[in-house]
């Protein structure tokens, strides 16, 4: 007796079986992670807080250039939380406030990054030959150079401000992206179903981004989502030397350079911008280790 193959119909619902299985098995081992959760639940309170501090902060024009030199640094009180700074600004406002900037600029350089190494290793991985020798030898450029002193030097010739810092660290975050996404391609890119597209005639362009990318796609999220806090710490670094966010914007690492001169005295103005950076970034790496357990297959069973 002949067996009858499965029609596209089935063949469709029986992938999408296997995906939501999947995707079930991995949240399960996501919440039997406990540390994980612990993460997820931080992050979760960092960013309702930063969407909605613009209501809760007590004095919202402190984050926008108030000063009150009558109040420079007042201890932590019922009246200010988080004590004042050098200039009688209320910190504890000016750190809820800064909690949405931190997010933004994590988001945008990790998505700068990810979107220029993901395409550049794409592509070299892909194509092979001395179209990957001369992009790979590029990367290696950047590579041979410590992150963080190039994303000065690159920031610093770009000038001081935000955006400039987004940008300067997004061009030396990269390369990670890059070498990772090459090696996932260069598994992928002999594999049946991408014969299958060529054999279809599917161009270069779609063959890469509609069928290999795709299937690459989860260790490149588990690589943004741990490398988002290390992100976050670099533009405090930066903000800490005075190339990142200026004055008055409420920039976690300016801040810690403001009370730095005060320390240990007054340990407040340091302290709690300092401890707002590392609930961020201790949350993201706990979370990261989390959706790596979920999303990469070799921890599948």
């Amino acid at each position: 007796m002949v067996e009858q193959s499965e029609s596209p119909v089935q063949s469709q619902y029986t992938l999408a079986s296997a995906r939501w299985e999947n995707f079930r098995r991995g949240v399960y081992r996501f919440r039997r992670n406990m540390l994980s959760m612990v993460g997820l639940g931080i992050l979760v309170v960092i960013i309702i807080v930063a969407v909605i501090a613009p209501i809760i902060v007590p004095y919202p024009g402190d984050a926008t250039g108030d000063v009150h030199p009558l109040d420079r640094l007042q201890a932590p009180s019922s009246e200010h939380y988080f004590g004042t700074d050098k200039v009688g600004r209320d910190i504890f406002s000016r750190v809820l406030m800064g909690t949405g900037l931190a997010l933004q600029v994590g988001t945008v350089i990790i998505l700068l990054a990810a979107g220029i190494g993901v395409t550049i290793g794409g592509v070299g991985g892909y194509f092979g030959g001395w179209i990957d020798d001369i992009l790979m030898r590029f990367t290696d450029i950047f590579l041979t150079v410590p992150a963080l002193i190039l994303a000065i030097a690159i920031t610093a010739a770009l000038g001081r401000g935000i955006i400039n810092t987004m940008i300067g660290i997004a061009l030396v975050w990269w390369p990670g992206f890059a070498r990772l996404t090459r090696s996932l391609v260069l598994s992928l890119r002999e594999e049946p179903f991408v014969e299958a597209a060529r054999g279809l005639g599917a161009n270069h362009a779609r063959i890469l981004f509609r069928h290999i990318l795709p299937n690459a796609v989860s260790p490149i999220i588990v690589k943004m989502s741990t490398d988002f806090g290390f992100a976050v710490l670099t533009a405090a670094a930066l903000g800490f030397i005075g190339l990142g966010a200026q004055p008055p914007t409420p920039e976690w690492g300016a801040m810690i350079n403001d009370g730095r001169a005060y320390f240990p005295d007054e340990w407040w103005v340091a302290t709690f911008p300092g401890m707002a950076i590392f609930l961020l970034v201790f949350s993201l790496n706990l979370l990261g280790d989390g959706l790596r357990d979920v999303l990469d297959p070799r921890a599948r069973r």
